[in-house]
């Protein structure tokens, strides 16, 4: 089969590594950012973690098999659409699946219980070298969203507060990739705040690659600090301290979902919602990191389940396995193409031109 991968942000490509490493042994694989080049590749099977509603190819692809692996796992509003955009949808666990389906969130064929193919490298990342020895790691990974984000509230101040009032510490800051880019004017002036409040700072360090992979710096981290962003849940897999931040406006936030595991399980970790009480919260988990351990073991059972071991994507790879029996024919596949639907309409008129063609040819 031709299996299509789509990625629409650079930081999907390290979402997908262990997923092509699996197919690609029995599959023709295409990856691409270029919704025109996965086209023209006519994939009888298309894997994206996007949101599927915004990309629209189903119109041109409408036999093709769409499956969404989520790229966080974090509600925000999301899965009630992009979940019924998808035929298949990848989940972490029977549990997971279960709640969906309780909420009456459907995909069109079927739930795929897969484990998250985004953390397959968790356990095995090595320790980035930007990270210094001896030291304990503070990890920053806020969300974008306005009224969700804690960027506003720590301000310049991020890295002193960050720092808990200790010297032990090491400060990470990774922005959310749309952080990074910096082309809303409603975001840029939170990267030129990050760039400013670590500039000359050596126990800080600001992560601007768009692209970088989460995972080595989830690995190495002693502490997550956080607010709605998807990265908690993932972090629950470590069995780490946490603190989450909550902006006063949350509940205003068009992408608020109390319903979401983000809010519904803020009890895991240090919840606060003030700047000024994140020195103190650091301080308290860093000295006890087992605090809020035991509602963190519930739901991380709930979330993943065993499906821990770093093989999502060889899961992954073999539900799509199974698709080839049932997947469209290339001859389907070409018929309702673009390029087969323009050629299948002007078949007869070319045959009718071919045949006064040659009835001229016979006359002269």
């Amino acid at each position: 089969m031709r299996i299509g991968i789509y990625y629409r942000h650079t930081f999907h490509e390290a979402i997908f590594q262990s997923t092509i490493r699996a197919l690609e042994q029995r599959h023709d694989c295409l990856a691409t950012s270029d919704t025109g080049k996965l086209t023209r590749f006519r994939p009888h099977v298309i894997v994206a973690a996007e949101d599927l509603t915004y990309l629209h190819l189903r119109a041109h692809l409408p036999l093709s098999r769409f499956v969404h692996t989520r790229h966080g796992l974090a509600n925000k509003g999301i899965p009630a659409r992009s979940f019924r955009a998808a035929d298949y949808v990848c989940v972490t666990s029977e549990a997971m699946r279960d709640d969906f389906l309780a909420q009456g969130i459907q995909p069109r064929r079927a739930y795929w219980i897969t484990g998250y193919v985004q953390m397959d490298n968790l356990f095995s990342a090595p320790r980035p070298t930007q990270i210094p020895a001896g030291k304990k790691v503070v990890l920053y990974a806020p969300t974008w969203h306005d009224g969700l984000s804690s960027l506003p509230m720590l301000g310049s101040r991020v890295v002193d507060l960050l720092h808990g009032g200790r010297s032990d510490t090491f400060v990470v800051i990774k922005p959310h990739p749309l952080v990074q880019q910096g082309q809303d004017p409603k975001l840029a002036p939170w990267m030129q705040t990050l760039r400013e409040a670590t500039r000359r700072r050596s126990d800080a360090f600001l992560i601007e690659n768009r692209g970088e992979d989460v995972m080595p710096w989830l690995n190495a981290a002693d502490v997550l600090v956080t607010d709605a962003s998807s990265v908690q849940l993932e972090f629950l897999a470590l069995d780490r301290p946490m603190v989450l931040i909550d902006n006063p406006q949350h509940v205003a936030s068009e992408h608020y979902d109390p319903n979401g595991m983000e809010w519904k399980w803020r009890d895991m970790g240090e919840r606060i919602s003030s700047a000024d009480a994140l020195p103190g919260a650091i301080t308290d988990v860093l000295n006890n990191p087992q605090l809020h351990g035991d509602r963190r073991a519930v739901y991380r059972e709930r979330l993943f389940g065993p499906l821990l071991d770093g093989r999502s994507g060889e899961r992954l790879a073999a539900h799509i396995d199974r698709l080839v029996p049932e997947v469209a024919s290339d001859a389907q596949l070409l018929a309702v193409s673009p390029f087969g639907r323009a050629f299948h309409t002007t078949l007869p008129y070319l045959r009718n031109a071919s045949r006064a063609f040659k009835r001229l040819l016979r006359s002269a």
